[in-house]
């Protein structure tokens, strides 16, 4: 199977989530294209137990990795994901229906382009769909230039890009907890990568309390780690 589309899932924890994300990856208009990597970082059956039940359609892969952080995860998916175009996607996230369809298009007609992001709805209620949400909150959304990046991460948790940029810039970097994949964004962008901000909502972004960046515990190292970020890309 010639897959369009590589989607990069890291799984932890997940057994609140993972039904209506399963869900939602199987409403795409281009489900029967995407190669989704179910990355599963648990050191117990608990989520397996939930994503057994979809193993029967062949676009679900899933990969026991044991404990480890959400880049260890996706790097590990790095190694085993074959189509060209990449994107990842948080279980505790949705997307609107046609949205990925969208993006991985707009990245085939358009082979000068690296990484691709939508605007994002933001919900603080679990579960809710792209179309019935709670809040009508927007994610801000900047062009994707460097100077644009340094202020804020407008790709977020959405973006589609080439996975042969990997291959010239390197993987995501391990030692951060929550800013690697900014940290990877901003890296091709200092190497002469291009962005693209498309014309179309995209998702709902689920402003978890519970996350790795978001949990209390965490709000200011995680706050010091994306000011380290952007200190070694100024």
């Amino acid at each position: 199977m010639n897959y369009r589309c590589s989607v990069l899932t890291s799984v932890y924890n997940g057994e609140k989530y993972l039904f209506d994300f399963l869900m939602d990856v199987k409403r795409q208009t281009m489900f029967e294209e995407l190669e989704v990597l179910l990355l599963d970082a648990n050191d117990n059956d608990a989520n397996y137990n939930i994503i057994k039940d979809f193993l029967h359609h062949d676009s679900f892969k899933y990969i026991k990795l044991g404990k480890c952080n959400v880049y260890e995860a996706w790097n590990k998916g790095l190694e085993v994901c074959t189509a060209p175009i990449l994107t990842n996607w948080n279980i505790d996230d949705r997307r609107e229906f046609s949205s990925l369809n969208y993006q991985v298009s707009y990245m085939e007609e358009n082979p000068e382009i690296d990484l691709c992001f939508g605007g994002l709805f933001i919900s603080q209620k679990p579960n809710e769909t792209f179309e019935f949400n709670e809040k009508r909150l927007a994610w801000h959304l900047d062009e994707g230039k460097m100077e644009d990046m340094l202020e804020h991460n407008s790709p977020h948790c959405m973006p589609v890009w080439r996975k042969d940029v990997h291959d010239k810039y390197g993987n995501f970097d391990e030692k951060y907890f929550c800013a690697a994949d900014y940290e990877m964004w901003l890296r091709i962008l200092k190497n002469g990568g291009k962005f693209k901000k498309l014309d179309k909502m995209v998702g709902l972004y689920y402003e978890n309390p519970a996350s790795v960046s978001r949990n209390i515990k965490n709000i200011y190292k995680a706050s010091e780690e994306v000011f380290q970020v952007q200190k070694v890309y100024q």
